[in-house]
């Protein structure tokens, strides 16, 4: 079966599926309580790959059970094989991405799910740096940048989500005199908490179009 599901596509199931079983705490009625399951199923529902057997089994789940906060992970495991991963990148491919940066700390992969990730993002502590690779124009590009070590509270430019989020800025163009411009936004600190909060593309393109290099 040929992964078909978005990362961004199935953080946006994980969100519906725990939606519903907020709602259905939060609800005694149980027409409510139907409508309401309704409502998710017919969100989902575009999403699924139609006439699979997963597919099938998790809508049938969904109709018939009453989610809990315990059975939710096992359900939503069951679309795993569907979603198409983020790449596993290479050190040379890795360095091809940042030219620039002399000495690259790699993301640590084997603590990463690969199909939670529509982009990749690192923190390098020491050096106050985040190192992203997202795609652009259906090209993966790498970006590094400045990540202040203040946390507050505020609104991620990628997921759109209010969290913990710091100040990310790159340079985007030298004029050749010793002037640079710098741009950037607040950012999700957490990487992988991004990700799993990112369920529209939009906002992350238009977050890399304002602080990718420019020529």
């Amino acid at each position: 079966m040929k992964p078909t599901i978005t990362a961004y596509q199935y953080s946006y199931i994980t969100q519906q599926v725990n939606q519903l079983i907020s709602a259905e705490l939060a609800v005694n009625d149980l027409q409510i309580r139907t409508v309401m399951r309704a409502n998710a199923i017919a969100r989902i529902t575009p999403l699924l790959p139609p006439e699979q057997p997963v597919t099938t089994a998790f809508l049938h789940y969904l109709e018939t059970e009453r989610l809990t906060r315990a059975k939710a992970p096992q359900l939503l495991a069951t679309l795993i094989p569907m979603v198409i991963p983020f790449p596993t990148l290479s050190t040379k491919q890795l360095s091809k991405l940042f030219r620039k940066v002399k000495k690259l700390n790699q993301p640590a992969w084997s603590e990463l799910e690969l199909h939670e990730l529509t982009y990749l993002g690192w923190n390098d502590s020491g050096s106050q740096k985040k190192y992203l690779v997202a795609p652009y124009h259906d090209q993966l590009i790498g970006i590094q940048g400045d990540l202040a070590p203040q946390t507050v509270k505020g609104l991620c430019a990628i997921c759109q989500t209010i969290g913990s989020v710091a100040l990310f800025m790159s340079t985007t163009k030298s004029s050749g005199r010793g002037t640079y411009t710098r741009n950037g936004n607040y950012i999700c600190r957490d990487s992988a908490q991004c990700n799993r909060q990112l369920t529209d593309p939009q906002s992350l393109t238009d977050f890399l179009a304002v602080v990718r290099p420019k020529r």
